[in-house]
């Protein structure tokens, strides 16, 4: 037998190596450089290492924006998060943003609900928070910029004061109109009540316009467009009376089924973070020494 063929089988083996490890490459979740520094400084944390893997697995992408707006943007069909250009000028914004967002995205995809709301907002301040403290920042690592000082007011809220005013604070934020960030957003509540105008509505025509109506809020924070919208109301009217009626009251008990999932997630959320922080007092009270400069502002 010939040297090459002892070896075939070696040489086959190799190749199915490699193409098992090209087909393992490891998904990127920015092309920015810049965004790279800062999610190795999140992959850094307990806290930031699970996100990163979410992330990683449901393949969401990083970039910056290129419309006004301080805020983050989030394309959630095409698993895209836009970051404000601003913060490209230090790594530790760019790293907390990553984390905000991200955690927002993480929530998002758990509960099934179809936009971002307030409450997801709320749990990702926190979230941030805790990265925050993790990474361990001194009082000048926020720079001195708008963007910086508003980043350093939150962090100064979560451990100078409480969650609940961490969350008062991300809340206030969200709720402020702002069509550039596709605010003001919905709330549990709001859902909740909307839901139940759909349970009254299964057997009469309001059934249509309620969801209309909403396509159209949605629209004007640009969440849709308003040709989906009009799309949407089409598609519906064009149903059997059969179908429709089925078709109500599937999709009464699918958003009471997602709204639930999103209440219990809340909570959780609450009492993950409340844990966390009865388990690091040490390590808050000494974040308060370094940031005693902090000025608290709405």
């Amino acid at each position: 037998m010939s040297k090459l063929k002892q070896h075939l089988p070696l040489i086959a083996s190799l190749w199915l190596l490699a193409g098992c490890a090209g087909s393992r490459q490891e998904v990127r979740l920015t092309g920015e450089p810049s965004m790279e520094r800062a999610l190795d400084m999140l992959n850094g944390t307990r806290e930031g290492r699970p996100l990163i893997n979410f992330l990683r697995a449901h393949q969401v992408f990083f970039e910056y924006s290129a419309t006004p707006g301080l805020c983050h943007k989030f394309s959630l069909k095409a698993g895209k998060i836009q970051l404000p250009l601003e913060y490209k000028s230090s790594d530790l914004m760019l790293a907390l943003a990553i984390a905000r967002a991200g955690h927002i995205y993480r929530l998002y995809t758990r509960t099934g609900l179809d936009e971002i709301i307030s409450e997801e907002e709320e749990l990702a301040a926190l979230f941030a928070g805790r990265v925050a403290l993790e990474i361990g920042p001194s009082s000048g690592d926020f720079g001195k910029t708008k963007e910086g000082a508003k980043m350093k007011g939150d962090f100064c809220a979560y451990i100078m004061e409480t969650s609940r005013d961490a969350m008062a604070r991300a809340r206030a934020e969200v709720m402020t109109p702002d069509t550039q960030c596709q605010r003001p957003l919905e709330t549990l509540t709001n859902q909740r009540d909307w839901l139940e105008k759909i349970r009254k509505a299964l057997n009469d025509e309001t059934f249509y316009q309620l969801l209309y109506e909403r396509d159209m809020q949605r629209a004007k924070k640009g969440q849709i467009t308003v040709n989906d919208a009009a799309r949407n109301a089409a598609r519906l009217r064009g149903l059997p009376v059969y179908e429709v009626y089925r078709f109500q009251r599937t999709f009464y008990d699918k958003q009471s089924d997602v709204l639930k999932l999103s209440e219990n997630l809340y909570a959780d959320g609450l009492k993950e973070d409340e844990d966390w922080r009865n388990s690091r007092q040490a390590e808050i009270d000494r974040a308060r020494g370094e940031f005693s400069d902090c000025e608290l502002r709405p």
